[in-house]
């Protein structure tokens, strides 16, 4: 892990909250901010966003710049729709865009498409121009990969394997880290922050990994279930991209706990059990007793009071940390 003194740490942080708030250019300020979300640094400043995208969302797009500027308004389509503020289509379906989807697209209309190609992505149901814009877009990408510069072409290729709307956000990171690093527009402050966040959130993520090791080793239902898929770190990495937020770990250890928990509960349905077993199983879940009365295998009770113990660890824990009780609705998850 990359050491850092906290002043120093702080300092960074102080740096760019005091650079993004320094910026005039609403452009400008989006492809910051489009940046700090791609490196994975912008939760550090997530006030400061809101307040900047809130005051981008009430600017009158009669302004000449917005109104005209294709690669700003998807830009500012993206951001503001991924960060929950209401938008709509609104300029893109004027002026310019109508004559630069029926043109013949060159080299300097690549980060246009690109980024009108990843607006697209955010679509509602209804905004078929989007779709329409989609398609032109990745036509013209493809056609101009050729052409490209080595490191421009590396991300296209990257967007059209999979936009980025549909990427999980820390394997994003990783990428997107090496990647900036390499473009000539990049900032090294943004950078340098980038890496050391990363290492840091990447140390928390391993903690948490092996506190869920540790609660794994010690139940032993893999040895009392030889039968089922043994998928703890996949199931880990699968609530690491649901919460990835280093200050919610102890979510993540529940989310990696009971995802594991649901792939034997569906191997002893899917696989092993018999229906008369199956059927007994079944009504003990049902009745949510601490021990249950059926006669069930050695295997089911293993795996029911593991089961038990876990949703009431979790149903604690909401309780402690947010006043609720979940007894009744994780019974009733597992019932379902």
């Amino acid at each position: 892990m990359m050491q850092v003194h906290p002043s120093s740490y702080y300092k960074m942080k102080r740096r760019i909250r005091d650079m993004l708030l320094k910026k005039v250019e609403p452009s400008s300020k989006l492809q910051t901010i489009d940046a700090m979300q791609r490196l994975g640094i912008s939760y550090h400043f997530e006030d400061e966003i809101s307040n900047i995208l809130y005051s981008v969302s009430n600017e009158s797009t009669k302004d000449q710049y917005t109104y005209d500027n294709i690669a700003f308004t998807a830009l500012k389509f993206r951001l503001l729709r991924e960060n929950g503020f209401p938008t709509i289509l609104g300029p893109l379906g004027y002026h310019n865009y109508e004559k630069f989807i029926t043109k013949t697209p060159s080299l300097e209309d690549t980060n246009t498409l690109l980024l009108l190609y990843e607006a697209s992505y955010l679509a509602f149901g209804d905004e078929e121009k989007l779709d329409v814009a989609r398609t032109f877009s990745a036509k013209a990408l493809k056609q101009l990969m050729p052409y490209m510069l080595p490191h421009l072409r590396e991300g296209v290729a990257h967007s059209l394997e999979l936009p980025l709307h549909w990427r999980a956000s820390r394997l994003e990171t990783r990428w997107f880290i090496d990647y900036y690093a390499r473009d000539r527009n990049m900032c090294p402050l943004l950078l340098q922050f980038a890496e050391i966040d990363f290492n840091q959130v990447q140390y928390e993520h391993q903690k948490d990994l092996a506190v869920v090791t540790r609660w794994w080793k010690k139940i032993g239902l893999g040895e009392k279930l030889p039968f089922a898929r043994d998928r703890l770190m996949e199931c880990f990495h699968y609530a690491n991209g649901i919460v990835w937020d280093p200050k919610l770990g102890t979510c993540r250890q529940m989310l990696a706990k009971v995802s594991n928990l649901i792939v034997y509960l569906d191997d002893v349905y899917d696989v092993y059990g018999t229906i008369e077993e199956l059927v007994l199983f079944t009504n003990a879940i049902a009745r949510w007793d601490a021990i249950p009365n059926e006669t069930l295998p050695e295997y089911m009770k293993a795996l029911y009071s593991i089961i038990y113990d876990t949703s009431n660890e979790v149903a604690e824990h909401a309780l402690k940390k947010h006043g609720c009780s979940m007894h009744y609705l994780l019974q009733k998850s597992v019932n379902y």
